[in-house]
């Protein structure tokens, strides 16, 4: 085993032969961690408009006078609004994990040109 350590300053070993490779893939894991990440936006925002008939329900309870049957209706059809929305995004997640396991499965190939 050899003693060698590389002098300061020198690029790394990913920097050689090589690279192309390494940074088509980081680019890849790139465009896919941004799919994610606009799936759990998009579930995020279901979930705070839900969180924002959860108050108005509380409001109602706490009020002087029984909600009328047009607010509790008014109320359900946003909620069924955001429960479409949760599901649509749930649906898109789904898509895109079959994305990213197609990808990462392209990533787990042997590479046959170096």
């Amino acid at each position: 085993m050899s003693d060698y350590t590389p002098p300061v300053g020198s690029s790394n070993y990913m920097s050689g032969w090589g690279n192309s490779q390494a940074k088509e893939t980081a680019l890849k894991i790139d465009f896919i961690a941004d799919k994610a990440k606009f799936g759990i936006e998009m579930l995020s925002s279901g979930l705070i408009g839900i969180d924002a008939l959860e108050k108005e329900l509380i409001e109602l309870a706490e009020a002087p006078n029984p909600p009328t049957q047009v607010q509790i209706r008014s109320i359900a059809h946003r909620l069924d609004a955001h429960q479409k929305q949760i599901q649509q995004a749930l649906d898109r997640v789904k898509d895109m994990m079959s994305d990213i396991d197609k990808a990462t499965d392209a990533f787990q190939k042997p590479r046959t040109n170096w």
